[in-house]
């Protein structure tokens, strides 16, 4: 996990948008679950995404991760979703996951846009869908 990215903003958005669970241990993060829900017009319903799952390594295979995933799966699921999906790399995670009925469909396979070789001749546009002027970082 990249700890040196910037991300106050990305947090204070999950925050504002429920999507952030947290777990502490003596007022300390422990571990957290991040849980986007999304409309999909394959499904047609809202689905939902495990987009980050962390649990402080020294705390691991205590039920933390355990108590995280539950209660996610259980809000997204009482809370309308058809579906809850996640991509991971680590073993130790795929079989929680397994342990909670997640099974990899079809073969699938997670790809990622690898922004830096991506053509450079596209427009940069803000949030609001405006053009951003060459030198902007936005």
């Amino acid at each position: 996990m990249n700890w040196k990215a910037p991300r106050n903003e990305s947090l204070r958005r999950a925050i504002e948008n429920n999507e952030l669970l947290v777990a502490e241990l003596k007022g300390k993060v422990v571990g957290f679950i991040h849980l986007v829900v999304h409309e999909d017009i394959i499904d047609g319903g809202p689905n939902a995404f495990i987009t980050a799952f962390y649990v402080t390594p020294r705390l691991r295979n205590k039920g933390i991760g355990s108590a995280l995933l539950q209660r996610t799966l259980d809000e997204a699921l009482n809370g309308g979703c058809l579906k809850v999906e996640t991509s991971t790399t680590n073993q130790d995670a795929r079989h929680l996951y397994e342990r909670y009925s997640f099974e990899q469909f079809r073969g699938e396979v997670f790809l990622e846009l690898d922004v830096k070789k991506y053509p450079k001749k596209r427009k940069r546009r803000d949030s609001a869908g405006k053009d951003l002027p060459k030198n902007a970082t936005g």
